[in-house]
């Protein structure tokens, strides 16, 4: 029996920063959840990042640092944004030929000082169990401590993983992989990265309001370290996102506990 996948699809690639406010890039998410359907065995949780929009507002409102220094409101139109979000999302994957259902990481967890702290899983598995793909998001959650704040995608990946014992994550990002700068000044994607390099490592990017690449990383890392495999990939490249989802070695960067037994790509 095929093992659980988890696929993260990040905010960047769900959304043209380009294009407008938010809108969504229907076409290459068509593709991916055709693909999907396709070629892609066993069992799947797919977890996507908010876009652009949802950003906008969360940032305007400052709803991660909680109740001190945001408003109900704040929280109630971030949850509004991103509803819209998931909405469109199971829409397209629906008409793609794939049965999603959607799970509101609002209703399914509960963070203290940020950090998730319960959660239920029930609406996954049941979900998995009549053979639908459960989704969620990057949300805005209910926190012991802060009253509200975001909890991000990514965080939301690695705990499903670990607690529902997926074989892999697969982070589709809108870059090639983890990028680091050569001396020249140039910069190249690392094809592997054990938590040490990643402790070094100088990451090329601007942090963004759930952190970024740097946090990204560091929170898979938890996922490394209870034996999923993690690989960071080329979201706007759909072959990527379905060639890791195989189990295929493709061009990205693998997170790995020990570089010594990578074995990079053909």
């Amino acid at each position: 029996m095929e093992r659980l996948q988890v696929l993260k699809i990040g905010g960047s690639v769900l959304t043209d920063k380009r294009a407008g406010r938010g809108e969504l890039r229907e076409e290459l998410l068509r593709e991916i959840f055709r693909r999907i359907r396709e070629e892609v065995r066993g069992p799947l949780v797919l977890v996507h990042g908010g876009g652009s929009e949802v950003h906008r507002v969360a940032v305007e409102h400052n709803v991660s640092r909680g109740i001190g220094h945001s408003t109900p409101e704040g929280f109630v139109r971030t949850a509004i944004e991103v509803r819209r979000v998931n909405l469109r999302v199971t829409e397209l994957m629906l008409s793609s030929g794939l049965l999603p259902f959607s799970v509101p990481a609002s209703l399914a967890f509960r963070t203290s000082g940020g950090a998730i702290r319960s959660a239920n899983l029930e609406p996954f598995l049941a979900s998995l169990e009549l053979g639908m793909t459960p989704v969620t998001c990057g949300d805005v959650v209910f926190d012991r401590e802060l009253g509200f704040t975001v909890l991000s995608g990514d965080a939301i990946a690695v705990h499903l993983a670990i607690k529902l014992r997926a074989a892999r994550i697969v982070h589709a990002t809108d870059v090639d992989g983890v990028l680091v700068r050569d001396p020249d000044g140039g910069t190249r994607v690392l094809p592997a990265m054990d938590y040490e390099t990643h402790r070094r490592t100088i990451y090329t990017e601007v942090p963004d309001a759930t952190g970024g690449m740097a946090t990204k990383v560091e929170e898979a890392f938890e996922a490394v370290n209870a034996g999923v495999e993690v690989v960071i990939v080329n979201g706007l490249k759909p072959e990527r996102v379905i060639g890791a989802l195989r189990g295929d070695r493709v061009e990205g960067t693998y997170l790995v506990k020990d570089l010594t037994s990578f074995r990079p790509r053909v």
